[in-house]
């Protein structure tokens, strides 16, 4: 417990100084923002990429419907906000439950993330450091991420999940690359558990090429040195991106491994541009492993508020 605290205040004290140092120097590092391109809602479910563009504030509802191996098939959701603080350095909040099916309703609990591009320009390789503190119980079921040894289902009593704590803090290693509209990212995490000190292995990766039509430099249109922007027709395959998803289990500390007794998704992920602040997504992903579960639909509808803090005044 007290390293994961040292580690936490880490994170916090290095975002906080590059905070203060984006603030006293914003117009100096105007080009350095430029050459980060501002992102819209991320493509994909598990993975991450970049960080939030500043001042924009995302809000997402996450659903995925679960046929099970070994119980009965579950609808999980999660909501969550992500607010980006400066070019670099964005934080979260998530809450999330489950519905079993013949069960009743569950809360499972809460996450608390940040994660910091480590530096400011473009890269071969983006390096960008993420934590996150989950307050969850043995109900939560959300496949944020998988880390560990076999499946993950509620096999015991709902009642006693519900009241089994389940904290953790997680860290990620995220290293990812852009060339024009096509993103490929890798992340490997590592579960600390709280109570017993363990860690658990992961990964997750993804590939996806951006729609020609990103809302993101659409609402960029009008400012100066930025060239004007029409959106396309509701209906049209501008507004269309599409990629491929993985996640998957390592092992832990002790026994590291790739196998059969490891969690592993793979689907095809789309996303579509309803407008310039809504974006949906699916993803219909298939575990290829023995403790995987067989199908997961995996479902989100996003919300984006750029320039949140700073909104233009009405014309008189």
């Amino acid at each position: 417990m007290p390293q994961a605290l040292k580690v936490i205040a880490l994170i916090l004290f290095s975002a906080a100084s590059a905070l203060a140092q984006t603030s006293a120097q914003s117009d100096a590092q105007a080009p350095v923002q430029r050459d980060m391109p501002a992102m819209g809602m991320t493509p994909y479910f598990s993975a991450i990429d970049h960080p939030v563009s500043q001042d924009t504030m995302m809000v997402m509802l996450l659903s995925d419907f679960q046929s099970a191996r070994s119980t009965d098939n579950f609808f999980t959701g999660m909501g969550m906000v992500q607010y980006g603080l400066t070019p670099r350095w964005t934080v979260g909040f998530m809450a999330e439950g489950q519905k079993i099916f013949g069960l009743p309703a569950t809360y499972g609990g809460i996450r608390i993330n940040s994660y910091f591009r480590v530096f400011p320009h473009d890269h071969v390789l983006n390096c960008t450091v993420y934590g996150e503190y989950e307050g969850l119980n043995g109900a939560a079921l959300y496949k944020m991420e998988v880390a560990g040894f076999g499946g993950e289902n509620v096999e015991g009593p709902l009642a006693l999940a519900r009241r089994t704590s389940v904290r953790t803090f997680e860290q990620r290693a995220i290293v990812y690359h852009d060339w024009e509209r096509v993103n490929l990212t890798f992340n490997f995490i590592n579960e600390t558990a709280l109570d017993d000190g363990g860690n658990d292995l992961g990964y997750a990766w993804g590939v996806f090429r951006q729609p020609a039509y990103r809302p993101m430099d659409t609402g960029m249109a009008g400012m100066p040195g930025m060239p004007t922007m029409k959106a396309p027709s509701v209906f049209s395959f501008q507004r269309l991106g599409y990629g491929l998803e993985m996640i998957g289990a390592l092992g832990d500390t002790h026994h590291v491994g790739f196998g059969a007794r490891q969690q592993q998704y793979v689907g095809p992920v789309l996303s579509y541009a309803l407008s310039r602040h809504w974006t949906i997504q699916i993803e219909p992903a298939f575990g290829l492993s023995h403790v995987s579960d067989p199908f997961v639909l995996r479902m989100g509808a996003g919300y984006s508020i750029d320039r949140l803090l700073h909104r233009r005044s009405p014309t008189p």
